[in-house]
């Protein structure tokens, strides 16, 4: 398995940008994985709903 190694500049607005990304990403990931359990959720839900209909 090969490794990533990230050196990072000592220039601030580099670290800046690092830090920025570093947020977007956190937040893309949290978005996915509250949709998922979003998607997960009404699937369950729709199931007991029709089901009590029926």
């Amino acid at each position: 398995m090969m490794e990533e190694h990230v050196i990072l500049s000592e220039r601030p607005e580099d670290q800046l940008k690092a830090v920025e990304w570093a947020r977007e990403q956190k937040k893309k990931i949290l978005n996915d994985k509250s949709r998922h359990i979003a998607d997960e959720l009404m699937k369950k839900m729709t199931t007991l709903i029709l089901q009590q209909h029926q």
